[in-house]
């Protein structure tokens, strides 16, 4: 009985960290999505109305606000600004916050967002491209360009 026990408790240990782990991927994976959702339906508003929506990310507090004033924050996510001819993040204490700005014809600058946690290994890149405005996601980077 006591083997049976020790074994259940062994598996269960393994489970909860697995948990935790999982939980963390989920965490990154919600706010990739949520952040290029909020890219797109701003690129959709430009396209529509024919008036410029700046999105603000704010790299400090890892928040983003629309374009219609709505602010969102994501809890142990962080955000940085993302240089893709070096690979690198920049400092975000030199820069607190960068605005996307879609133009009336849903074409954009070229900007790049990562969006990672320290308690995952999983991390990506949110790019807009500064021809089209399309959104596009990048898993990994290799110099100059960025790489799906």
């Amino acid at each position: 009985m006591m083997v049976t026990i020790a074994i259940g408790a062994i598996l269960l240990a393994i489970a909860i960290g697995a948990y935790g782990n999982m939980r963390e991927d989920t965490r990154v994976d919600s706010a990739k999505e949520q952040i290029t959702s909020i890219l797109q339906q701003a690129r959709l508003r430009a396209l529509s109305s024919g008036t410029e929506q700046a999105i603000v990310f704010d790299y400090v507090n890892d928040g983003v606000t629309d374009a219609l004033g709505q602010s969102y924050s994501f809890d142990n996510i962080n955000l940085q600004k993302f240089v893709c001819g070096t690979c690198a993040s920049s400092d975000p204490t030199t820069t607190a916050s960068r605005t996307f700005t879609f133009r009336r014809r849903g074409t954009a600058d070229n900007k790049n967002i990562r969006v990672s946690s320290v308690g995952s290994d999983r991390e990506f890149i949110v790019m807009v491209n500064n021809v089209t405005g399309r959104i596009d996601i990048r898993t990994q980077c290799v110099a100059p360009d960025c790489l799906p």
